[in-house]
């Protein structure tokens, strides 16, 4: 007879190879969730128009090769890795489809990254479900369709801080130049990356003066200084005139920018799944201020430091450079998104009550999907629709006026890329009502056409246009597109 321990061997076997059907599992789970967010970020990808800022961003990846670096250096640093990919890009089109695929790869990227920085934060469980709510989160899809370098700077994010955490815990030369790099790259996709390894740094004060790899930590810092430089004299030399719009921080943009995080916009749904997000961070910075006044000396409380910086340290940092000149606008804070998706999911992790997790869970999924699909019927400036009404109706000897002189730009750059955009086309004239030089270009057009670009017909400035044209023009109608309006005036004499 066969004794008990002839069955030993049959069982580790046994046990072995349920370990490695949960391996597989979880594998192709993982993959699973990025298959979804890639499907999620995908869908409805040429849906909407570009608005202003993305039309800029085809337009200076455009340009002819001295323009173009003479043009990031002096003028359009912010972007400028993302504009460096574009340009080479855009042989496969200017369409908005072709254009926004370049931001989909990054965003698809950052979902593996996230699950690889969550499992070396706070393990597998809760890995997997920041993974999740990564993939399905309206703010992280929504830059992955958007024609700017957000979806680049949140991967350079990610992996910038996943070689941070290694960094620290396994010192190497090897991962300090590697961080040096990721975070240094970072700085080219926003200025607001150099934001990232200041939180990085901040969060070192949680860790054990023993426990700081300093000789790395300086050798990173000095490879991550050499990408800074040029990015700091960008800064200096540029004009900053371009941010006069960004207004002193107030309670609203607190609000845009948790609402934005959360569910890229604040209205409606957002706004819920904003509340039930901020009491899962409330609860996760509850627990590390706890941990915090014990000064708990583990792994684990210097890892939640890490997070918590790099939520908390770039939000502080630009509130006191808003003293100086206003900076905080909810879109540049999105170097903030991982540490809120890794703490949201870290803080689900820790509810005790099986039914209040698995409802939280179940909550946050429903709700951010739902603001996804809210999020692709959301166009922020319909210039396609303008520009092929403009097409449709206008006649090359009428005449476009644009009040604002970004409306010319987006309207005119356009139509550059509209089939049938290259036929003749009406003259177009920026107006200002200050200014009567544009009257004398209308030379007896048959019929006018007003643009006006995030102004109503009833704006004084618009109304001392029309009383300019009201003596030999007549209004007609007018067409009302997402944040632009045509008026169109008939010539009367």
């Amino acid at each position: 007879m066969l004794s008990s321990s002839a069955f030993k061997p049959l069982e580790g076997t046994s046990e072995a190879q349920a370990d490695l059907a949960t391996a597989k599992s979880s594998v192709w789970g993982l993959w699973a969730v990025v298959a979804l967010g890639a499907v999620l970020r995908l869908i409805a990808i040429g849906h909407r128009s570009f608005w202003l800022d993305e039309i800029a961003s085809v337009v200076i990846a455009g340009l002819p090769p001295r323009v173009f670096w003479s043009a990031l250096w002096h003028n359009e640093g912010n972007m400028a890795l993302y504009y460096v990919l574009l340009r080479p890009w855009l042989h496969f089109g200017t369409n908005e489809t072709s254009v926004g695929l370049l931001s989909v790869v990054p965003g698809v990227l950052s979902i593996p990254m996230t699950y690889l920085l969550g499992r070396h934060l706070f393990g597998e469980k809760s890995a997997r479900l920041a993974t999740v709510f990564f993939a399905i989160n309206a703010c992280a899809v929504m830059s992955s369709q958007e024609a700017r370098g957000y979806s680049l700077l949140v991967l350079g994010v990610i992996v910038s801080t996943y070689c941070f955490v290694r960094l620290v815990e396994e010192p190497s030369y090897a991962l300090a130049l590697g961080y040096g790099v990721a975070a240094g790259l970072t700085f080219y996709c926003h200025y607001f990356g150099l934001l990232v390894p200041a939180a990085h740094a901040v969060s070192l004060v949680a860790l054990p003066a023993n426990k700081r790899p300093w000789t790395q930590l300086v050798m990173a810092a000095a490879v991550a200084g050499v990408f800074a430089a040029p990015v700091l004299e960008m800064i200096r030399i540029q004009d900053v005139g371009h941010l006069a719009w960004v207004p002193r921080p107030s309670w609203l943009e607190l609000y845009h920018l948790g609402a934005y995080l959360a569910a890229g916009s604040g209205k409606s749904i957002g706004a819920v799944l904003l509340v039930v997000e901020l009491v899962l961070i409330a609860l996760f910075l509850r627990r590390f201020a706890i941990r915090w006044q014990t000064r708990e000396p583990s792994p684990r409380f210097w890892r939640n430091a890490v997070v918590v910086s790099c939520l908390l340290t770039p939000f502080a940092l630009v509130l006191l450079a808003s003293l100086a000149r206003p900076v905080f606008h909810h879109r540049f804070l999105i170097v903030c998104l991982p540490a809120w998706v890794l703490m949201t999911a870290a803080a689900v992790e820790e509810i005790r009550s099986r039914n209040w997790r698995l409802g939280t869970i179940a909550a946050i999924c429903v709700l951010s999907l739902a603001s996804v699909v809210m999020a692709y019927m959301r166009v922020q400036e319909d210039w396609r629709g303008v520009v092929q009404y403009l097409m449709a109706e206008a006649s090359p000897p009428d005449r476009i006026l644009y009040y604002q002189s970004g409306g010319y730009f987006a309207a005119e750059n356009y139509r550059n890329w509209i089939p049938g955009g290259a036929a003749k086309r009406p003259v177009g004239i920026i107006v200002d009502p200050h200014n009567s030089g544009w009257e004398a270009q209308l030379n007896g057009a048959p019929r006018i056409w007003l643009v006006l670009y995030r102004a109503k017909s009833d704006d004084p400035a618009v109304r001392v246009i029309d009383k300019e044209l009201g003596g030999e023009f007549a209004m007609e109608r007018q067409k009302a597109f997402r944040a632009v309006t045509v008026i169109e005036y008939r010539n009367t004499r």
